[in-house]
């Protein structure tokens, strides 16, 4: 389903782009999650077949460290998941 997924730029500090490349089109969930388990970020994103980019921004208030960066399924299976670092 999901075939390419680029988050730029890597460490991020007051945003990051997230680009997703699909063979088919689906309805998703991306997610940004704390170390603790918290969901900071939330939203819902139609992917469509082939290349998907948007910005994740409002990230600035975010004290620096790792986050959890997750795209689901609607149903709740995760197509992708990574880790991002937050810097100054």
């Amino acid at each position: 389903m999901i075939t390419e997924v680029l988050v730029r730029p890597t460490p991020f500090s007051s945003s990051f782009t997230l680009e997703v490349v699909c063979a088919q089109s689906k309805h998703t969930i991306v997610r940004l999650i704390s170390e603790q388990g918290r969901i900071l970020k939330m939203f819902s994103w139609y992917l469509i077949r082939g290349t998907n980019i948007t910005s994740i921004s409002d990230t600035k208030n975010l004290p620096i460290g790792s986050y959890k960066l997750d795209v689901t399924a609607v149903e709740g299976t995760i197509l992708y998941s990574t880790n991002v670092t937050k810097e100054e």
